[in-house]
Formats: structure tokens, C-alpha cells, sequence
């Protein structure tokens, strides 16, 4: 039995020597399994930073558009109170010195920026015109605007257009046209008086038309001329609460 030995002793030998490098493999295997699985959530937090971020730059760019936006508004404004007809100027492209957003930027980090309105001189004005024109949601004592501000909800009670008349003469007439989507409705009347350095006034509210959430305009007239760029307002939706137990 003794000549069997160094065999058997020799096979134990391979089986023991597959058994380690056996156990190899799947330690290797184990460590680039964790390896991969770690490269996975740290590809997958990146892209949650990545898409924060272009949000954020996103958010930057849309507030951007809207002072664009406001700076076409006031120029246009400025160059109908000094005598140049509306048509002729109603695609100008905006003006403004704003920086293109830098990745990483945050709203929060722009300056406040006033709402659209012109204001000009009395003595830059040698001819009718209705200037410093805004939207509020009321106006006081002194028909001046309160509150002004473009934005505006489905529940707003009135939505106005406030004005400074300017060298307007007794019999002319003053109108404001609001429009959206094809509806539109004019408001107008006819002071038996002189107007120079008040303010004037128009509103709708939903008796005049339903207020539709969206991008609505007004355009001020004086004897059916236009005197002021279609001036931009939005109205946006009320959130409904939710109802408690349903």
C-alpha cells in the first residue's frame, strides 16, 4: 500500500492548490464588483449635481428673458413719447447689460430688477402723450398705481393700466385695448378737461373678460393711435388645496 502514497499525496496537492486558486477568482471578482458599484453611485451623484445645476441655469437664463423683455417695453416707450411712430419700431430688439449665466449661478444672485415703466421729464415732452405708463391691481386716492406689478392670478378682482397724461387737450380720446388669444376688448373715454402730469387709468375684470391663465398685453391710445407698445402682463392659475381626509 506504501507505493500508492506519493499519488495521493500529489493529487491532494492539486486539489488543494485549485481550491486557492478558486477562492482568487472570487475574491477578485468580489473586489471589482465593489469597485463597479462604486463608480456607479458616484457617476449617478455627478449627474443629480450636473442636473441641479442646469436647472439653476435654466431658472437664471428665464429671469434674464423677462428683463429683456421689461428693457424693450421702456425703450419703445421712450421713443413713442419723443414722436416716433409705434409701427415703425415694434420688433426693436431689447438693450440690457446683463452677463450670460456661468454655470453654478443662482437667481438669488442677480440684483432686483424695477418693474417695466418709463419715466420721463415733463419738459421731454412737447406733444400728447400718455407716459410712465404700469400694471397694478388697484390704484389710490390719486389714481396713481398701487402696488404695481405685471403679474396677476385667475383671482385678481381688476386688472389696471395707469398712465401720466401728458399736454392732453380737452376732447381727446383716451382708450386702452386689452387682448389675449384673439379676445379683445377696448375701454375708452373722453376728458372734458386738460390732463398734464396726472394720472389716468383703465382695468377689466372678469365681467369684461374671463381671466385665462397666460400672456395678455394692453396697448394705450390717444384718438385711436397707438402711443405705447403692446405692454405685456401674465395671469397665471390658483392652486386648489387639497382637501383634508379625501
Amino acid at each position: 500500500m506504501r507505493k500508492y502514497q506519493p499519488r495521493i499525496l500529489l493529487l491532494a496537492f492539486f486539489l488543494l492548490a485549485a481550491c486557492q486558486r478558486q477562492n482568487e477568482i472570487q475574491l477578485t471578482l468580489i473586489a471589482q464588483n465593489a469597485t463597479l458599484q462604486s463608480e456607479i453611485v458616484a457617476v449617478r451623484e455627478t449627474a443629480s449635481v450636473e442636473a441641479e445645476r442646469l436647472q439653476i441655469t435654466v431658472d437664471y437664463v428665464n429671469t434674464l428673458v423677462g428683463r429683456a423683455e421689461g428693457d424693450r417695453v421702456q425703450m419703445q416707450a421712450t421713443l413713442v413719447s419723443r414722436g416716433t411712430d409705434p409701427a415703425s419700431i415694434a420688433n426693436i430688439a431689447p438693450q440690457f447689460n446683463t452677463p450670460f449665466p456661468v454655470p453654478g449661478a443662482t437667481v438669488a444672485d442677480l440684483p432686483a430688477t424695477p418693474l417695466p415703466e418709463v419715466a420721463m421729464a415733463t419738459q421731454e415732452v412737447t406733444g400728447p402723450a400718455l407716459v410712465n405708463y404700469m400694471m397694478a391691481p388697484g390704484v389710490g386716492s390719486d389714481d396713481c398705481a398701487l402696488n404695481p406689478t405685471s403679474s396677476f392670478t385667475t383671482d385678481t378682482a381688476e386688472i389696471y393700466v395707469v398712465a401720466t397724461g401728458m399736454n392732453i387737450t380737452s376732447g381727446t380720446n383716451i382708450a386702452a385695448r386689452f387682448s389675449i388669444g384673439g379676445q379683445e376688448i377696448r375701454h375708452d373715454f373722453t376728458p372734458d378737461f386738460e390732463i398734464n402730469g396726472a394720472c389716468i387709468w383703465f382695468f377689466i375684470d372678469q365681467s369684461d373678460l374671463t381671466f385665462q391663465p397666460g400672456t395678455w398685453s394692453v396697448t394705450l391710445e390717444l384718438n385711436g393711435a397707438a402711443v405705447s407698445p403692446p405692454i405685456p402682463f401674465t395671469i397665471t392659475g390658483v392652486e386648489e388645496a387639497p382637501v383634508e381626509g379625501g
